[in-house]
């Protein structure tokens, strides 16, 4: 398996030892000519031959310093990736894509800075549903690898077995191994598995998943831009991976930020297909910017041709960031992003849905309109970002089951639009899609104090209905720094408690080597009977690595809970607390902490 190496500077400094030879030829070949080049006074002439290697030299020499620009803020390197070009595509945003443009010589990739030391604030979470906690955050891998945009997966069958996968590489970067593959048994205590791509190296975008028999899949961009799903029946030790659709031609053309889902109702006629994704970027071709889909009913072993989603909600420029989920009757859902100019921020999402398992799909519509994203606006961060769309649907027998969830980061209030506010907001459906909630927010900060919320990852437990949604978060940072921060809802998303994650404080930043700005485009975050995993990647030790911080909810409202309270009893805050009790359902037996009331 080929492997994307890393040769921008090497490629940069032949063209500009190029240019130089050429100077000196033309120099030399002017000095040293007879007659002809010599006129009467006895000064030196350039005949036309040498006057066009000169110019070509120079042209040579001058875009070859261009392409080395040292220095450039983030924001003059994504005006650069703004810019249309006939060698690229600059709505991709995929990390293995936006490398090969840097060594091509049309961008720049980071170069090795020193990180900003982050803050330590402790691993105590104080929470008004989840009772105090202590959840040290535990990094996935470390040592000679980045990792970054996450995905984490609970298995049905034990809700302490996690499946991981990261976009990977080695650091100092020179190989980009694509979607990596991690388990954990001990509910995200200790993890094993490997840096390298799931089934071979890849271009990452991962979307992890297993499914009730236990098999886990992973699905990515391919090397050639395509995308591929790889599956493992022995917890990750050997890998089988599938092509599910090739790009449309060579390069630029792409198969852009994908999606994977496996249907795990038991109470659906579809149970067991698998779903996956993508934006089809065709340079103007069939089907150009438009979200695809295709099924296996074969555990990913074959695939269906992919079918066209998203038409008919007549984009003016392109869909992106697509998010598939599952109901409880083996309904999908589809929800993504919708540019109607470019390159501006992500304006409206578009939502379509399907009745016979994925064989055939309803005319897609906007479900919401007149918002504003942050692709290309920007935070106070020093990253690329976007308002891609995350979805989940409640899969419970709780009072709020098969309700459909929508989160994304809009730009102050939706409709409204201004400010430099950005806040995570959601909007729900509790009859499949047909009508849908105005937009409530989700971060339980103070409006108006110009703080920037992004990346959201929302997560329905299908055991307890009890929502969550991980992101990252500046209300108690400097601007360009920012934590991870979980909001939980027990009641439908009627209310909100949030509350700070992470052990740290960090200051994002491009990872050396790597193009665009890039430091992931997404978290990942996964719930199940009470556990919750978010996931998300931060820069503490100087490295951009993959971290989670285990937590345990909750019973879900009305759920018949029997709960021992201990007498580990301390003062915070001037009140009496709870740190221990144990729950005790249906015969299994639970620890966590709450207040005591």
């Amino acid at each position: 398996m080929s492997r994307t190496c890393i040769a921008g500077p090497a490629f940069n400094c032949f063209w500009v030892t190029f240019g130089v030879l050429l100077l000196i030829s033309s120099k030399g070949l002017a000095i040293h000519a007879p007659g002809p080049t010599m006129n009467p006074k006895g000064n030196y002439m350039v005949n036309e031959k040498h006057l066009i290697r000169l110019i070509a030299g120079f042209i040579l020499l001058g875009q070859s310093l261009m392409a080395q620009r040292p220095g450039l803020s983030l924001p003059d390197e994504l005006n650069l990736l703004r810019n249309p070009s006939q060698h690229y595509d600059n709505r991709a945003d995929n990390m293995a894509y936006w490398r090969y443009i840097a060594r091509m010589g049309y961008v720049n990739v980071a170069p090795d800075k020193p990180t900003e030391p982050a803050v330590y604030k402790g691993f105590r979470i104080e929470s008004r549903n989840l009772g105090i906690l202590d959840s040290p955050d535990v990094v996935i891998v470390e040592g000679g690898t980045t990792q970054s945009e996450n995905s984490v997966f609970i298995d049905p069958n034990n809700n302490e077995r996690l499946f991981n996968s990261n976009n990977s590489s080695d650091f100092p970067v020179n190989v980009l191994f694509g979607a990596d593959n991690y388990t954990s048994d001990d509910a995200g205590q200790n993890w094993e598995g490997e840096i390298y791509g799931a089934g071979g190296d890849n271009s990452g975008d991962p979307a992890a998943a297993i499914d009730l028999n236990g098999r886990m899949y992973v699905g990515f961009i391919n090397e050639m831009f395509g995308q591929s799903v790889s599956y493992s029946d022995n917890g990750g030790a050997d890998w089988v991976r599938i092509l599910v659709a090739s790009p449309p031609g060579g390069f630029p053309n792409m198969l852009d930020k994908n999606h994977l889902w496996v249907d795990n109702s038991l109470l659906s006629t579809y149970s067991g297909n698998v779903y996956t994704g993508w934006t089809r970027f065709s340079n103007g071709g069939a089907y150009d910017g438009e979200i695809q889909v295709s099924r296996s009913t074969t555990s990913a072993f074959s695939w269906s041709n992919p079918v066209t989603i998203s038409e008919a909600v007549n984009a003016g420029s392109h869909n992106q960031g697509v998010n598939i989920q599952t109901g409880p009757a083996g309904e999908v859902y589809a929800v993504w992003a919708v540019y109607d100019t470019w390159p501006e921020d992500e304006n409206a999402l578009g939502f379509a849905r399907s009745f016979n398992g994925g064989q055939t799909w309803e005319p897609a519509t906007r479900i919401v309109s007149n918002i504003r994203g942050i692709r290309n606006s920007l935070t106070n961060k020093n990253m690329r970002v976007n308002s891609f769309p995350s979805m989940t649907v409640d899969n419970s027998s709780g009072p709020f089951g098969g309700t459909i969830y929508v989160v994304w980061a809009n730009k102050g209030e939706p409709g409204v639009n201004s400010g430099n506010e950005i806040n995570v907001y959601m909007i729900k459906s509790s009859d499949q899609g047909f009508s849908w909630t105005n937009p409530v927010k989700v971060n339980q900060d103070p409006p108006g104090l110009g703080k920037q919320h992004y990346f959201p990852w929302v997560a329905c437990d299908p055991v307890t209905g009890n929502l969550s949604v991980i992101f990252y978060d500046d209300r108690n940072t400097e601007p360009q720094q920012c934590e991870v921060f979980i909001a939980h809802s027990v009641d439908g998303g009627q209310t909100w408690d949030d509350f700070r994650v992470s052990d740290v404080a960090f200051t994002p930043a491009p990872i050396p080597g790597l193009a665009g700005g890039y430091f992931g485009d997404y978290l990942g975050l996964a719930a199940r009977n009470m556990r919750i995993y978010p996931c998300w990647t931060d820069n503490r030790s100087g490295v951009a690595l993959s971290y989670v911080s285990p937590l345990m909810a909750g019973p879900a409202p009305n759920q018949s809970y029997v709960a021992y309270y201990s007498h580990n009893i301390e003062s915070i805050g001037g009140g009496r607390q709870c740190t221990g009790f144990d729950l005790w359902r249906l015969g299994e037996l639970f620890s966590r902490n709450a207040k005591h009331r």
